[in-house]
């Protein structure tokens, strides 16, 4: 079977929180959250500030317990997320990857009809109703072959990094489970965002989530791990070893 890597693309103060996927309004200059990614990815390449997030966490996350779950500060969230959507330049080094994590969240929350789309929402949660593994790795990827290209891009960079953290949940205490807690709600809502998701839907896409994570190189293809290149405990291990 081939993976997503070599076939999806020839197509053309809780961290925690639960659906909010908005009807976007008009995107300002600069803007970031809020509006469709195909409005701010230049030709598939997603913005310079998400990949600076997904790659300050994909550095810092697998040493840190309990990212994704923890809370951040508020003040903090608000203030980069107004840089951020201003098209300011930031430094994130100066962040605490909490806080970098909970406005990642906040991004993906906020695309509008979620980046799993929530036209496929159904489909998503039969994924995990499918027999034997290999027929939800095959569901997965039909419908992940559905999404845009920007999407696909994003959620590419997006497990990557979630594998990396899960990876090293000894340290982190982040299971696949405990992220997808913590990331499901974001980045897959119902068609009626106004309605309210019944409990054993969100269960299910609890589910889907954590399957995603735990067989994402099956799913997306091994490169995903070097996407954004090592991350920290790979290179702690790599520097020990010199």
């Amino acid at each position: 079977m081939r993976a997503l890597g070599t076939w999806a693309f020839q197509k053309g103060s809780r961290t925690c929180q639960g659906n909010q996927c908005r009807v976007p309004p008009s995107a300002k200059p600069g803007q970031l959250f809020g509006v469709s990614l195909m409005d701010v990815c230049d030709k598939d390449n997603l913005p310079t500030p998400v990949l600076d997030m997904l790659s300050f966490i994909n550095q810092k996350g697998p040493l840190t317990e309990g990212i994704f779950r923890k809370s951040a500060n508020i003040k903090s969230c608000r203030v980069l997320k107004e840089k951020l959507n201003s098209g300011d330049k930031v430094n994130l080094d100066s962040e605490s990857v909490l806080v970098v994590a909970s406005v990642l969240k906040d991004f993906l929350r906020n695309i509008p009809g979620s980046i799993f789309s929530s036209d496929l929402y159904d489909q998503w949660l039969g994924v995990i109703d499918q027999g034997s593994e290999e027929e939800k790795i095959t569901a997965a990827q039909r419908l992940l072959a559905q999404l845009p290209r920007a999407n696909v891009v994003l959620v590419r960079y997006l497990f990557g990094v979630l594998y990396n953290i899960e990876q090293h949940s000894s340290s982190n205490q982040m299971t696949a489970y405990n992220l997808s807690l913590c990331i499901a709600p974001s980045i897959l809502c119902p068609p009626n965002s106004c309605s309210l998701e019944l409990e054993g839907n969100f269960i299910k896409k609890i589910s889907l989530v954590q399957f995603l994570i735990e067989n994402c190189l099956r799913i997306f293809g091994e490169d995903i791990t070097s996407l954004l290149g090592e991350n920290s405990m790979s290179l702690d291990n790599s520097e020990k070893a010199a």
